[in-house]
């Protein structure tokens, strides 16, 4: 009984569309009335692609600014807990890394996916790979932070390399 109540709604609905639409008289299909409809649906597929796209760049932007203050705080926490320095200037590193990566692995298997799929954003002039917030000349500022990160001793300046970090950060994420 529950199933034919919705089927018998449906079926109301269309008779009743049907009997409205046989009152109205028959006007002349028009072709740019026809056009018009068009370009309108159009117009509103390309403002919902583009707002998609932007919508992709601050989510990559967000993941990115979640990847510096992660390092940032592991920076911090190696200047605190020395038993645990090393460990915590290798996960800044690699926190780093995948700014400079624009992803971690799990994030870079769906960009490829999306890029196999036709989907890209800038393409960098020396290496021709795509990217969305960083060039080949940030993405190597950063890898080398995470380099200095990585090789940091005991007498390391950890709050300048987290200077470093946000000034090479702050120069990837800028808007072009």
């Amino acid at each position: 009984m529950r199933s034919l109540l919705p089927a018998a709604f449906v079926g109301a609905l269309f008779i009743g569309y049907q009997a409205a639409r046989s009152q109205q008289p028959a006007e002349a299909k028009d072709h740019r009335s026809a056009s018009q409809a068009a370009a309108t649906t159009y117009e509103h597929l390309a403002t919902a692609i583009i707002e998609i796209e932007a919508t992709e760049d601050q989510l990559v932007r967000s993941i990115l600014i979640g990847y510096e203050m992660g390092a940032q705080e592991h920076l911090k926490a190696a200047a605190r807990d020395a038993g645990r320095r090393v460990a915590h200037l290798e996960a800044a590193a690699a926190e780093v890394t995948n700014i400079a990566n624009e992803g971690d692995k799990a994030i870079q298997a769906i960009r490829q996916r999306l890029a196999k799929a036709g989907h890209t954003h800038n393409t960098d002039v020396e290496t021709k790979e795509d990217y969305i917030w960083v060039t080949n000349r940030e993405k190597k500022a950063l890898l080398d932070v995470a380099a200095r990160i990585a090789r940091a001793d005991e007498q390391a300046d950890l709050a300048a390399l987290g200077a470093e970090l946000t000034k090479a950060f702050d120069a990837a994420v800028a808007p072009e």
